[in-house]
């Protein structure tokens, strides 16, 4: 962060520009406009180009202090150091410069590209005297036109959108055409639910319908998505089509395209924007290309699920993604010929095939056998990786950002001189401290995705039973469901492989979460105990879900049996050969008061 260098030290001038945008680095729409920047801007300049980007990442927290300290640091920096142009991307930017802007940052040359939203801050409110700006000018009329051409007895719209600020525009888009397509087409706005019940609502939409996402940053509990990752989800769950509109999702996964404005489009006209301001041109000569930004975009994936790659409908200029050109078609006569080669060739070798294709198929059936118990085990741990991303992405932001406000604080006391020593060393230590904790989620997690090995070790319960539960709290959180841990003692020692006793745990913990899926949230209790008797330690995981199924109790560790719809049946009979490997035993029960209790027991080791 902050790439700004102090001082130029080549002989030939740098052109600086500084490129801030409103929200996370991680919106598709703000790299796709960053790609169509970098493009254009450096076109027929002389000088170089140095092109510094900021994130101000609002919506982030309730609070602005992070935008102010980027927006204080340029204040400062143009002291100091010159910026020939300043580009600000995105919703919200203006009000800041408004608030936390000097004098000297204002009178930047300025190029303000913006959606067209009313009541906004413009450049002029800032009283910015050398500054252009750049609209959006959405024309969602057309985007929906297309997709009703393509599907023209769909007659009902579902349009889904999350809360944040930005969800809601491109909703009130959407609401502002309405009356342009009916009767002929009736709209119905979904907003305001959970990602959990955004895709429950999606699987009941009729075949016959056209669902359009306009923008989901947020859901109703407050949890960030990107528009391409909900159209995605959207899309494996609906079975009617789905569309964007704009082009920031196309080149990833769901949405089936159309005329969709483009920001790589809107990006280019900023970097030609721009370019002409740096090679000397007026601001009030510039023109503006304002109708510029729509394209015919279609994803080539999704044509194809719904049958429409020969669709009339769609130009013949259009832009598809995810196609390939088909190797055959650009070689099939070289591809005949090899062909017919390698054919006349097979009726030589096929009496020499049929003499081994047993023996191989010997071969390989005991390969398959001989790795199929450390493969299942792999896999049943990497098909639960996906759900650990979420909480890994949690822990791992609190001490990263802790790092970096820290060292932020840090730079600041230096720059005023009042920096005490024994405050000094407190910042380093807590650094040094938040390091380590990042470090320990980030091995905790790799560890789950080695290939499963036999090596056994001296193993603490207690210091497993912790990890595990700290690695999956923010998952089971995020469904409401506490954890309680008790302990019969401070320090409970086996003989183990940690790795294979924490994939049975963390298996016991994922089967208690879904048990208790449909329980009241004040019901939705988890509790983890170790108890030592004699000289066996028992670990048990309780939830207060319906119980066993009476169907499955008698075969429940048996391969290939589960309760649950989307489950593979071998989780818990992984667990039985690996606590058995471990000279245990486990079992399951249910429990007089409700719920189910699965415990394993292992030999302790005295010290």
């Amino acid at each position: 962060m902050f790439l700004i260098p102090l001082k130029t030290y080549s002989q030939e001038k740098v052109r600086n520009v500084v490129i801030i945008f409103s929200y996370s680095s991680t919106l598709p729409a703000y790299e796709n406009i960053l790609t169509g920047i970098k493009s254009t801007i450096r076109e027929n300049i002389d000088e170089p180009v140095n092109i510094i980007s900021e994130y101000l990442d609002i919506g982030r927290s309730d609070n602005d202090d992070y935008a102010r300290l980027i927006i204080n640091m340029y204040n400062s920096k143009l002291k100091e150091f010159n910026i020939d142009l300043l580009i600000t991307v995105g919703p919200g930017i203006n009000d800041l410069l408004l608030k936390y802007g000097s004098s000297e940052l204002k009178a930047l040359k300025t190029v303000n590209c913006d959606a067209d939203i009313p009541g906004r801050i413009t450049l002029r409110d800032l009283k910015i005297r050398y500054g252009i700006e750049l609209l959006t000018n959405f024309k969602v009329v057309n985007t929906l036109k297309e997709a009703f051409a393509l599907f023209p007895d769909y007659k009902d719209v579902f349009v889904i959108s999350g809360v944040s600020s930005l969800d809601s525009y491109f909703g009130s888009l959407l609401r502002q055409t309405e009356n342009e397509f009916e009767p002929l087409h009736h709209f119905k706005f979904i907003s305001g639910l959970t990602m959990d019940s955004t895709i429950s609502f999606v699987r009941t939409i009729p075949a016959n319908s056209i669902v359009v996402v306009p923008g989901f940053l947020l859901d109703a509990a407050k949890i960030p998505f990107s528009t391409p990752e909900v159209l995605d989800i959207i899309s494996r769950n609906s079975r009617a089509p789905v569309f964007p509109i704009t082009d920031a999702a196309v080149n990833k996964k769901g949405g089936i395209g159309g005329y969709l404005f483009s920001y790589n489009s809107f990006g280019k006209e900023a970097g030609r924007i721009s370019r002409e301001i740096l090679n000397g041109k007026q601001i009030n000569d510039i023109i503006l290309n304002r109708n510029n930004f729509y394209e015919h975009i279609y994803d080539w994936n999704e044509l194809k699920r719904w049958h429409l790659t020969d669709s009339k409908a769609i130009p013949s200029n259009s832009i598809f993604y995810n196609r390939d050109d088909s190797f055959f078609e650009l070689y099939k006569w070289y591809i005949l010929g090899v062909f017919l080669f390698i054919l006349s060739q097979t009726f030589l070798i096929l009496y020499l095939f049929r003499l081994n294709k047993r023996q191989k198929e010997i071969n390989l059936k005991m390969e398959e056998t001989e790795s199929m118990y450390r493969e299942l085990i792999r896999t049943d741990r990497l098909s639960k990786m996906s759900t650990l991303t979420a909480s890994l992405s949690h822990e791992l932001f609190q001490p990263l950002a802790a790092i970096r406000y820290t060292a932020e604080a840090g730079k600041l006391f230096i720059d005023s001189d009042k920096l005490e020593m024994s405050k000094a060393y407190q910042m380093f230590e807590n650094i040094l401290e938040d390091d380590i904790r990042a470090t320990k989620i980030i091995t905790s997690v790799k560890s789950l995705m080695k290939t499963d090995s036999q090596e056994k070790e001296n193993v603490d319960l207690n210091a497993l039973i912790s990890e595990t539960a700290t690695l999956i709290s923010t998952d089971v959180k995020k469904d409401k469901i506490k954890i309680k841990v008790a302990c019969d003692a401070d320090k409970i020692i086996v003989f183990g492989n940690k790795i294979q006793l924490q994939q049975v745990l963390m298996n016991f913990i994922r089967n208690a979460a879904a048990a208790m899926e449909k329980n009241d949230p004040e019901n939705k209790i988890l509790g983890i105990t170790l108890k030592v008797i004699k000289d066996e330690a028992i670990v048990s995981v309780r939830d207060s879900g319906p119980g066993i199924d009476a169907s499955v109790r008698e075969k429940l560790f048996k391969p290939f049996v589960s309760t649950k719809k989307d489950g593979f049946g071998i989780g818990l009979t992984l667990c039985k050969s690996l606590i058995e490997s471990h000279n245990g035993k486990i079992w399951a029960e249910d429990l007089p008061e409700g719920g189910t209790m699965f415990s394993f027991s292992l030999k302790m080791v005295r010290n």
